[in-house]
């Protein structure tokens, strides 16, 4: 515990509803709002009063977050607007300055959602602290429909993502490489829950490709759940999908919609690692998860060099996969691309 409350997801004060900032936001009248502009120009009417402060996230490197916490003034409570990003510097700022967190996520694209750790993006890498539990978690429906679809989708690549880490597995054993036998039971339980959880979210979207009530649901709780499953803890074979995100962000000195960088990391795992690529393909595009490098904002060119050096700029995070066995080389590379294209 930190703070007097749980940083355990299960127990948190979460709520899904409709105009529930308006139902909340009378009791917000003395807060710092950690936003971004998108998010706060949908969300600033259901207030009835304007925040103490109103910061513009600039993202999660040190020397911001640093500099951040010197200029902000005295206020009750801290109030975490947005995405991903607008979410864990909101955890850090009440972490750091010891106050109650609102977290209010405009869109669910994010595992930032349920998780109280955050990554500091420091000049080697990645920092994690465990940080602070949200007093309230709110999840405003008309708020997170307001949202582009595409961001709202691109969560489910958290979900997919684990037939990955299945297909890393199952490799991993093959090769003999060590470590924990391939248990195709407990394997078996994980992919059901990927099915599951990605054909029910399919089936909700509306005609304009936004999920509503149960879509929104799953998208976000699959960020609580995940951690339940029973592979959740195998490291054997490990998939690139994160991997590939932090190496591109430290390497090409910006971020992708994380959850879409997820998506394309999944393909490349489920590649190379030959299981469950053209599942993952299908489940993907089922639930309108972007992940073709034209549309994510990832050139070829980027990609080729994220993957040729995607250990060398893991950022702190496992570099004991594929990559650490194998190399790519550029018939492999092309190969994969026009399938990731097709």
């Amino acid at each position: 515990m930190i703070g007097g409350l749980v940083l355990d997801s299960k127990q948190w004060n979460v709520r899904y509803g409709w105009d529930l900032l308006r139902e909340f936001g009378a009791e917000y009248q003395d807060y710092i709002a950690i936003t971004s502009p998108s998010a706060w120009s949908v969300a600033q009417e259901r207030f009835t009063a304007p925040p103490r402060h109103l910061e513009y996230q600039q993202g999660m490197g040190e020397q911001y977050l640093g500099s951040l916490l010197d200029r902000l003034p005295d206020a009750r409570q801290v109030l975490a607007i947005g995405g991903g990003n607008a979410l864990d510097v909101g955890k850090y700022v009440a972490w750091k300055l010891e106050k109650p967190l609102v977290m209010i996520p405009t869109i669910v694209s994010s595992g930032a959602v349920f998780q109280s750790y955050i990554a500091v993006r420091g000049s080697t890498g990645l920092e994690f602290h465990d940080t602070i539990a949200p007093e309230h978690l709110l999840f405003d429906f008309g708020l997170i429909r307001s949202a582009p679809p595409s961001l709202n989708c691109a969560g489910m690549g958290e979900c997919i993502c684990q037939l990955g880490v299945m297909a890393g597995w199952r490799w991993w054993d093959a090769q003999g490489l060590g470590g924990r036998p391939y248990d195709e039971a407990m394997a078996d339980t994980t992919i059901s829950w990927v099915r599951d959880r990605a054909t029910r979210f399919s089936e909700d979207l509306d005609e304009q490709g936004q999920p509503q009530e149960v879509g929104i649901r799953i998208a976000a709780e699959i960020n609580r759940e995940r951690h339940e499953l029973p592979t959740a803890k195998v490291v054997e074979g490990r998939s690139v999908d994160h991997t590939f995100v932090v190496a591109f962000e430290l390497m090409q000195g910006r971020e992708l919609i994380h959850s879409e960088g997820v998506a394309l990391g999944t393909l490349i795992s489920t590649y190379i690692y030959e299981s469950y690529f053209d599942e993952s393909k299908s489940l993907l595009d089922a639930c309108h998860v972007r992940y073709r490098p034209r549309e994510i904002g990832c050139s070829l060119k980027e990609l080729r060099e994220v993957l040729g050096k995607i250990n060398e700029f893991a950022g702190g995070l496992p570099t004991e996969n594929w990559f650490a066995h194998r190399g790519m080389d550029d018939k492999m590379f092309h190969r994969m691309v026009e399938l990731i294209d097709a």
